[in-house]
Order: C-alpha cells, then sequence, then structure tokens
C-alpha cells in the first residue's frame, strides 16, 4: 500500500497513523501488508507507482489547480494503468442545501482549499473524456450522502467515479499497454515511512485445519445439553452438523469421514459418538450451568469468517 501527498508537514505529522495498533498484533493478518508513505505530487508519473493495483483518491482533485488536474488522468490511466480507480469530489449541486444553514465560505466553496466545486454534469463531462482519451476503462459514477426528502433533484453530498479495467470484466483491451511505461517526475518522491504489519503463515496442511475445527465441534458438543444421551451416558453430534462447520476449511464428506476414521472415532448412523468420560476432567457431565449453555448457543455455527485484511 502507497500513499502520496504534497504536504510533508502534514504527512509528518501522521505518520504514526499507519503503525500496526496493538490489534494488528493480537489478531494477525493472513497475508503480508508494507505500507510506504511517500512525499510527492500526484501530477507526477513516478516510478514508484508501478505496478498499482487500486487507485483511491478521495475528495483530492478539487484541492488541486488547473495545471496539476490536467495531468492526473495521464499519470493514473495512461502511467500506471490499475485495475481499478475510484475517485470523489464534493457536488456543487448540493451546496444549495447547506446555504439553508450557513453560507458557503468566501471562495464560494465548502472548503478554504477547494479550487473549484463541480457540478454533477461537469464530474461525468470530465469522467467520460477520461474514458474517450482512455478506452482500456469504463466508469460508473454514482454517489454518496442522501438529499433530505423532497430534495433528491440536487442529488447526493459527494459523488463518486469507478473506473474498471476492461480485462478485469473478461473483455479485450483496446490498447496495448506500455510494459515499460515513461516516468515524468519533475521532483522524485522522497519515502517518509515504511512499515511492514504482523502476519500469521499457516503452514498446516487442509487435512490438520479441518481436524483442529473438528475437535473444537466435538468439545463444544460435550457442553450441549440436547446432545447427551442420558440412557447411554454419551454424547451424540450429527456428522452433517460437524461438516456445515468446516466446510469453509475446504472439507468434504468424504474427506470428513477418513479423519473421523483414522482418529477413530465412534459412528453411529450418521452420528459421531462422544463418551461421558472422554471429557470428564473438563466439566461434570452434562450438569453445567445456565451461563455456560447460553454462551454455548450464543456461539452458533455459520461458517462466516470474519476477514481481518479488508
Amino acid at each position: 500500500m502507497q500513499t502520496v501527498d504534497i504536504d510533508e508537514a502534514l504527512l509528518t505529522t501522521h505518520l504514526s497513523r499507519t503503525d500496526p495498533l496493538v490489534s494488528d498484533y493480537m489478531r494477525q493478518r493472513e497475508s503480508p501488508l508494507h505500507v510506504d508513505v511517500f512525499h510527492g505530487s500526484v501530477a507526477d508519473s513516478s516510478a514508484e507507482l508501478l505496478n498499482t493495483d487500486v487507485v483511491i483518491a478521495l475528495e483530492l482533485i478539487e484541492h488541486v489547480y488547473d495545471d496539476v488536474l490536467s495531468k492526473i488522468p495521464h499519470n493514473i490511466f495512461g502511467y500506471m494503468h490499475p485495475k481499478i480507480v475510484i475517485i470523489s469530489t464534493p457536488n456543487a449541486d448540493f451546496n444549495v442545501i447547506f446555504t439553508r444553514f450557513s453560507p458557503l465560505l468566501p471562495n464560494g466553496f465548502r472548503h478554504h482549499d477547494h479550487k473549484f466545486e463541480w457540478t454533477r454534469a461537469e464530474f461525468k463531462a470530465w469522467c467520460l473524456d477520461i474514458t474517450e482519451k482512455y478506452p482500456n476503462y469504463m466508469c460508473s459514477i454514482f454517489g454518496v450522502g442522501e438529499a433530505p426528502a423532497g430534495d433528491e433533484s440536487v442529488g447526493n453530498v459527494s459523488q463518486i467515479a469507478l473506473f474498471v479495467r476492461k480485462d478485469l470484466l473478461d473483455m479485450p483491451l483496446v490498447e496495448p499497454f506500455n510494459a515499460q511505461p515513461e516516468a515524468n517526475c519533475e521532483t522524485p518522491y522522497r519515502n517518509l515511512h515504511s512499515v511492514d504489519f504482523p502476519f500469521f503463515k499457516d503452514t498446516r496442511t487442509t487435512e490438520e485445519k479441518i481436524w483442529t475445527q473438528v475437535q473444537y465441534e466435538l468439545h463444544r458438543a460435550t457442553y450441549r445439553e440436547d446432545y447427551y444421551d442420558a440412557d447411554r451416558y454419551v454424547y451424540k453430534i450429527a456428522i452433517a452438523e460437524i461438516l456445515r462447520c468446516v466446510e469453509y476449511l475446504g472439507a468434504t464428506a468424504e474427506i470428513l469421514q477418513q479423519l473421523l476414521l483414522e482418529n477413530k472415532k465412534q459412528m453411529e448412523n450418521g452420528y459421531v459418538i462422544i463418551e461421558e468420560d472422554n471429557y470428564s476432567s473438563d466439566h461434570d457431565s452434562h450438569d453445567y450451568s445456565q451461563d455456560a449453555q447460553e454462551q454455548v448457543e450464543d456461539a452458533n455455527c455459520t461458517n462466516e469468517v470474519e476477514n481481518w485484511d479488508a
């Protein structure tokens, strides 16, 4: 991940915001993440920007003068060739809503540093000009921040353009990309800060991951009163239920059956049978507190895995 800004003082003040949090060490990512903070201009085609997959410029373009704005499309679409580009900017049509509560700033805009604020028609024209000059991209325009009821005609607070490279949509590229585009950087980028986030590389085999989860599900079953067979003094959990809880790991009925056999688990009529004595050291039979039962019921098996890398 790379961040770029022309304001070195602002970047330096907030460099620590890119560092990992305590939570990033407690619950580590599943893949590497490297972050670079660069001081430089978005108008400059610097080599550091090559091989970028996604460009995000939120509320950026309205802060630059025309000479810089005119170079941004080439830098992104003609030099970097990313797969996805997201650009947002204020919708000037919406400003009439703001003026009901307070006047705009002396420059006529929402922010003292804004050089312009485009209407929806102006932003659309700018986006269409980009797709005409760079036909390998398609564009969709939408907005964020709904207008009050009855004022929907002014559009959204901010307008957003989503550009997608056609090959990402399984469409042929209109023009071939230059494998080695020429950099045009008046002032070289300077790296102010770099950081690598901690990540955990799970080296277990698929079967080992599945079996670990199966063991957890079997142990959890011994805390469920409705799984207890009082006549036989055993717990019974359906194999199909276990499978639902491990499918996200790549488990199939065949793999699960083989793992249960290899680990000498007793099976009857589609159930795994767990002897009460197997877990007697962890809790007293099936007599446990109501609080524990409620906690177990809350930990339902939905097969939904949190994605902390997003």
